[in-house]
């Protein structure tokens, strides 16, 4: 992976003695060219502290921050190879869509032919060329959008900067634009950094993920590592739903221990890196609600009580409680006629190989 960005050793405090608010803590990251990068986390957990200090709209308090091979921590936005598009599109109400899409490049003193063939590919690029003479007050919000990221995405920056930009949209334009926001991405080659903290789109558009917490980085990987094997209790927490259940170990054999479940029976879970267990001692083990198979009692991993049953369209989700008393949500896809089981009958679960895993409180 070529590196476009590079932090080291990154930290940001707010303030002074007794006022000080440290906002980042000794961040290290690397963002690949052409990268989807998402920076994910709760809101005050530094993300877009993060973001603004790759922009140039905050300086670092310690650390290095190079763009291209270039540290870029003492120069200024107008400076660095990047471009922003913010929560607020910010478009100005009294110039057309082509004409917002143009006004940064006519203010870096490029050639009007050269700014006329931009704007015409990028109005090709985001499908607005039927709405270039309109003004932003007569297109809609996720045409607004489109507008925005055009106009950063005139210039050819190296890197593009995203705040959040889907949080003012609807949510089936906010899913259109997720698409969206992937294709352009794809086409040109641009490397992306994205902050949200909504965890669908995350892992729908990035190449990577970090999550943050508190002004550090929790953990870092794909989409998949992330949802599949997180780090700690915080990430499978916050990433997906998610069952946490506390079990006794019975024995540990390499990355493997052996669990016992509500009702006695055993299962085999994956422990996380430096996590060794001993005999007799109580871990929390997370299971995805769309990793249990719903069957019936005689013969099921688990049993539980039906609380309650939530229809979400695409899936059920059934709220049981198991035999020793703890909470779990089991999800279930609606494909066909399925009889969904009445609150207070009792209903069988399956879990298959694997899906079982340790995570460090």
């Amino acid at each position: 992976m070529t590196p476009e960005i590079e932090i080291t050793g990154l930290s940001k405090v707010f303030g002074q003695g007794a006022a000080a608010f440290r906002a980042l803590t000794d961040i290290d990251l690397t963002v690949g060219t052409g990268e989807f990068f998402t920076l994910l986390g709760p809101s005050g957990c530094g993300k877009t502290t993060l973001l603004r200090m790759i922009a140039g709209f905050e300086a670092p308090t310690t650390g290095s921050l190079r763009i291209n091979g270039d540290e870029v921590a003492g120069k200024g936005p107008n400076a660095r190879p990047v471009n922003t598009v913010f929560q607020n599109y910010a478009l100005f109400p009294h110039m057309t869509v082509a004409q917002n899409i143009g006004f940064g490049l006519k203010m870096l003193g490029r050639p009007r032919a050269e700014v006329d063939t931009t704007v015409a590919e990028m109005l090709r690029l985001v499908r607005m060329e039927a709405m270039a003479g309109r003004k932003p007050s007569e297109i809609s919000g996720g045409q607004q959008q489109r507008v925005a990221l055009a106009r950063a995405l005139a210039p050819r920056p190296r890197v593009l900067l995203l705040d959040e930009p889907l949080s003012a949209l609807d949510l089936k334009l906010r899913k259109e634009m997720q698409s969206e926001l992937k294709r352009l991405q794809s086409e040109t080659g641009i490397t992306f950094v994205f902050v949200t903290h909504d965890q669908e789109e995350a892992l729908t558009m990035s190449d990577r993920i970090a999550v943050m917490s508190a002004g550090r980085i929790l953990q870092l990987g794909t989409p998949h590592d992330i949802y599949h094997a997180p780090a700690d209790r915080f990430v499978a927490d916050f990433i997906g739903d998610t069952n946490f259940l506390t079990l006794p170990v019975i024995a540990v054999s390499g990355a493997r221990a052996t669990l016992t479940l509500p009702g006695g029976q055993t299962a085999e879970a994956i422990l996380p890196d430096g996590v060794a267990p001993t005999p007799g001692q109580s871990v929390t083990a997370i299971l995805r609600p769309e990793q249990a198979i719903l069957t019936e009692p005689p013969g099921a991993t688990l049993t539980a009580t039906v609380r309650s049953a939530v229809f979400f369209g695409t899936d059920t989700h059934l709220h049981l409680t198991l035999g020793d008393g703890q909470p779990f949500v089991l999800r279930r896809q609606n494909t066909g006629d399925l009889p969904v089981p009445e609150p207070g009958s009792i209903v069988g679960l399956t879990l298959g190989p694997g899906v079982l895993r340790v995570v460090r409180d």
